[in-house]
């Protein structure tokens, strides 16, 4: 995919590194080729890595055909790199809460979110991170430039002594 917006972050660039035939550590693959999507609502998501079962395998690679598109997996992990377009002065729409039976990991790189949450809010900026468990959440980018975060996610399983 190429550039469309100069305020955007250059396309990932995933390097996976491993063992040579002689044990030692190597580089595997570099390349900006990472699968990327961008979302109805002008998100553009890269998936940086997928991992289809835990614990990971030393071999393990990521699976072209297991795209996921915006959804959270609901078994193995997925890291991704989010930009989410700056405001277009519209003002925000009607937050869309929403939430699955997983663990999200949000770290800011660039710009700045709101994170909605049923009873407030949380403003997010370079540097800071988010843990969401399963909780009615909704991400805005109030700002005139591009928001930029890495999005890990894990499923999460009930525990029956919690309900």
């Amino acid at each position: 995919m190429q550039r469309e917006d100069p305020d955007l972050p250059a396309l990932a660039r995933r390097v996976i590194v491993g063992v040579n035939s002689t044990g030692a550590s190597t580089v595997i693959t570099d390349e900006r080729a990472v699968p990327c999507t961008r979302l109805s609502n002008g998100i553009l998501l890269q998936e940086v890595w997928q991992q289809r079962g835990i614990p990971a395998a030393p071999d393990d690679r990521p699976e072209p055909e297991w795209t996921l598109g915006p959804a959270a997996p609901t078994e193995g992990a997925v890291i991704r790199i989010l930009t989410v377009p700056a405001a277009n002065g519209d003002g925000p729409a009607e937050p869309n809460l929403h939430t699955d039976p997983s663990l999200h990991v949000i770290t800011m790189l660039s710009g700045e979110l709101v994170v909605l949450l049923e009873d407030g809010e949380v403003a997010l900026g370079v540097g800071d991170s988010v843990v969401l468990r399963d909780s009615m959440h909704d991400l805005r980018n109030l700002q005139p430039r591009p928001a930029t975060f890495v999005y890990t996610s894990f499923p999460l399983t009930k525990n029956d002594s919690e309900h």
